[in-house]
């Protein structure tokens, strides 16, 4: 997949250099993972969130340890308990296995969203950033190298979407 977005990238930067010479297009890049990693909040949202971490995964830890606890006791004393008496406290241990667990999946989604949520404004910024200094040096397009993506297209590129749109209504009204 990454040598997929590679080509095309390279592909339009070489189409866009042989563009250029020909009309003033002007191509630049990006890599938004970078600009990110070395945005100046980047260390205080690191922080936060190992933080965060931490503290999920201390409760996690004291789950996982009231349930050996509780395990242990269980096969210690499990030979001296009625059927009715075993099978609850088997449910019981199943139950809390199944409820750690849940907590573990969702400290996890909680991790992303939160992650999400506190990138969120970087993004925002560098992408009005890259807006900004595109405008100013006249860029009609500005390439993330990060994913093989466009960050910015001028309005002054050209849209061939009408056009394609309307080629194609045409050969379908021939063919019918």
């Amino acid at each position: 997949m990454k040598i997929k977005q590679l080509a095309i990238l390279l592909l339009f930067l070489v189409i866009g250099q042989f563009v250029n010479a020909q009309s003033g297009l002007k191509i630049g890049h990006v890599n938004i993972q970078e600009l990110v990693q070395k945005h100046p909040a980047s260390d205080s949202i690191k922080i936060i969130l190992e933080n965060e971490t931490k503290e999920m995964e201390k409760l996690y830890s004291e789950m996982i340890e009231e349930h050996d606890v509780k395990l242990g006791l269980f096969e210690k004393e499990k030979s001296g308990y009625s059927d009715f008496v075993r099978s609850s406290k088997e449910k019981e241990l199943i139950d809390l296995a199944q409820k750690i667990q849940e907590y573990n999946q969702d400290a996890q989604q909680q991790l992303q969203r939160r992650n999400m949520e506190l990138l969120q404004p970087l993004y925002v910024q560098i992408n009005s950033t890259i807006k900004e200094m595109s405008d100013r040096e006249e860029f009609t397009y500005v390439l993330d190298i990060s994913n093989g993506s466009v960050a910015y297209v001028s309005p002054n590129s050209h849209d061939l979407n009408p056009a394609i749109i309307k080629k194609l209504k045409n050969k379908g009204h021939q063919n019918n």
